[in-house]
């Protein structure tokens, strides 16, 4: 009989404190509580090659091309996936950057990657990532730019991913 009523009172315990947290939860959402977190996400997925032909030429990758919309104090973060294919060669690269709004982020705020081999060839998945908090709220639109020294270096089965956030 005393286990019983000991086992009731734990469980009257515990239902009193899900009470609490589910009141708290109601009178304090979280986006009240600083108000940080993921607001959006959009995604795209290319599967096809893109190569960098002609060299030296900087191709956008326009099946990749999201469009989106940041809203007031919202930050953007960008992430790009694919498949490299860099063949053997004196000095063979492939770069990868972003290109926002047509125009390609660069600088020393915002990277650019390379890939580079002077002997065997390179097959390898790359991920680059980004986050910017000066976008001004609006709509825009965002797309990967690759450039490179051998017609037959490429990247293919590539994804981009943008999400708006509340830092």
């Amino acid at each position: 009989m005393a286990k019983s009523s000991g086992l009731a009172i734990l469980a009257l315990i515990i239902a009193l404190g899900a009470l609490g947290l589910g009141i708290y939860q109601m009178i304090f959402p979280a986006s009240a509580a600083g108000g940080s977190g993921i607001k959006n996400t959009w995604y795209d997925f290319h599967y096809s090659a893109t190569h960098t032909n002609p060299i030296s030429t900087i191709i956008t990758v326009d099946p990749l091309t999201i469009d989106f919309t940041v809203g007031s104090g919202e930050s953007v973060y960008f992430h790009f996936n694919t498949w490299a294919d860099v063949d053997a060669g004196v000095n063979s690269y492939i770069q990868f950057n972003f290109v926002l709004d047509g125009v390609m982020l660069s600088g020393p705020t915002y990277p650019w990657w390379v890939i580079r081999t002077t002997a065997a060839s390179i097959e390898a998945p790359i991920s680059c990532q980004l986050s910017l908090d000066a976008v001004t709220a609006g709509a825009h639109n965002v797309t990967i730019s690759i450039f490179g020294s051998d017609i037959d270096n490429n990247i293919f089965s590539s994804t981009l991913m943008v999400q708006t956030y509340i830092p």
